[in-house]
């Protein structure tokens, strides 16, 4: 409920700046209520139908800006891809239920002795395609890469999040069997988590936009979680509900400073009225997706150094700098895998961790080092428009501009709203502050791990 508020209070503040369609309200709604019955129906059909209530109404929410071409490839891509995802989570039901004549998952777990198990394996593969882990990750990249920024803040997150609870509930249920074909799927699955780090750590070395390297974040973290899902023991469940809320944290704090930079690199438009007064307009520079190079953000430190600070902080959280919370999270998910035997993985762990770090680094070294102080907000005189049409907050704006200026005094910016503000303080300072409450917040996942055994 934390992260669907969160969530949900980024989206409405943020009305202000990001032209936010009205339908995608409605949509998002849709989507969090095949979330939450995602992890509560005991069913195969029901799941498959949950399934696609929550894939459909991703796809129209990817594709809910529909002037943007961008935005209308991006969903079309995502339909594309998560068609065959559920193609191939319906042909494992309907093996299942060839063999056994039972769709109840309960009742399947009774009956493992009696079904191939590689039918549970093939409706994971096609929950792999759609969290978008490797080798079926490359669709997750293009998409978080053409969608608007706010769509991709919230795609990249819950839905991932609810799809990885049903893969951990599905691979507890093959793990009650030790048989070699059960071993057999634990490499399989070892062996797409190892790909992941790999892919996940080296793709977003010399890549220049920022929802690019994001992208290639999640597949990493991803891959860590399901890491934790594998090990399938009381204290990798600790290991992965820890991991989910730390990560949470630090995606929504990220996302949230990204989608508030542009007001700090606005233009200023003069519309000439019937009258003497002018009519000002505060129009970002791209209306979907305002920020796209990493190289965007060397504005912040002049503009809001504490909003330079915070994404910061969520970087080095993100790298797994201690005493930050993605480094406790690393830190247990390390130790859960090392406790079951996977070596080699909690190895792969370190090093693709290493490695990450440089990519998060070179945003960092964007954001303090490379400072343009040149680099301020724009203001143009002697603007001519020609034709401006305000429908809601100005879609199209067709303008020539004449005598340019550099201004560095950096006047007329707009102003966050005070919630947003509230929840990036109260974000980074869980981020900071999680040491302090490390052991209650581990007595708590323990508390709900005693449901999970």
């Amino acid at each position: 409920m934390l992260l669907l508020s969160c969530n949900i209070t980024t989206i409405k503040v943020l009305d202000h700046i990001i032209q936010i369609k009205e339908s995608l309200g409605l949509l998002i709604l849709f989507n969090m209520l095949g979330l939450i019955l995602l992890i509560l129906v005991n069913d195969l059909m029901i799941l498959f139908i949950v399934i696609e209530l929550q894939s459909y109404s991703l796809y129209l929410i990817t594709s809910a800006y529909n002037s943007s071409s961008n935005s209308v490839k991006s969903g079309l891509y995502y339909f594309i891809v998560g068609s065959i995802g559920s193609f191939i989570i319906l042909d494992g039901t309907v093996s299942i239920y060839e063999e056994i004549g039972l769709t109840n998952i309960e009742l399947i777990s009774l009956c493992l002795n009696y079904i191939n198990l590689y039918d549970i394996l093939i409706i994971l593969f096609g929950l792999f395609i759609k969290v978008g882990l490797a080798p079926f990750y490359s669709y997750s990249i293009v998409i978080y890469s053409l969608a608007p920024t706010i769509v991709t803040y919230y795609i990249s997150l819950l839905p991932k999040l609810s799809i990885l609870t049903l893969i951990l509930s599905l691979v507890s249920i093959i793990n009650l069997v030790h048989t070699d074909t059960t071993s057999n799927i634990m490499n399989i699955i070892s062996f797409i988590i190892l790909i992941s780090m790999i892919i996940g750590s080296i793709g977003g070395i010399n890549v220049i936009r920022i929802k690019t390297l994001l992208a290639y974040s999640s597949l990493l973290n991803v891959s860590y979680m399901l890491l934790a899902i594998i090990t399938s023991n009381g204290y990798s469940y600790i290991g992965y509900l820890f991991y989910i809320l730390q990560y949470s944290i630090t995606h929504i704090n990220t996302f949230s400073i990204i989608l508030l930079i542009p007001i700090y690199s606005h233009i200023n438009l003069l519309k000439e009225s019937g009258n003497k007064n002018n009519k000002k307009y505060d129009v970002m520079l791209s209306k979907y997706s305002p920020i796209e190079y990493i190289s965007q953000f060397r504005v912040l430190l002049n503009k809001n150094s504490y909003l330079c600070i915070a994404l910061c902080i969520s970087f080095f959280s993100l790298i797994g700098i201690p005493p930050l919370s993605g480094f406790y999270g690393k830190l247990l998910v390390f130790i859960s895998a090392l406790g079951n035997g996977y070596i080699f993985l909690s190895i792969l762990l370190v090093i693709a961790s290493s490695i990450s770090a440089y990519y998060y680094g070179s945003v960092i070294k964007e954001l303090c080092f490379d400072i343009l102080n040149n680099y301020n907000v724009y203001n143009y005189k002697n603007i001519s428009v020609y034709k401006t049409s305000l429908l809601n907050k100005m879609e199209s704006l067709y303008i020539t501009f004449k005598d340019t200026v550099v201004s560095k005094n950096g006047n007329n910016i707009l102003f966050m709203n005070n919630n947003i503000s509230y929840q990036i303080s109260l974000m980074t300072l869980i981020i900071i502050l999680i040491l302090f409450e490390y052991n209650n917040i581990i007595r708590g996942t323990f508390i709900v791990t005693l449901n999970m055994i």
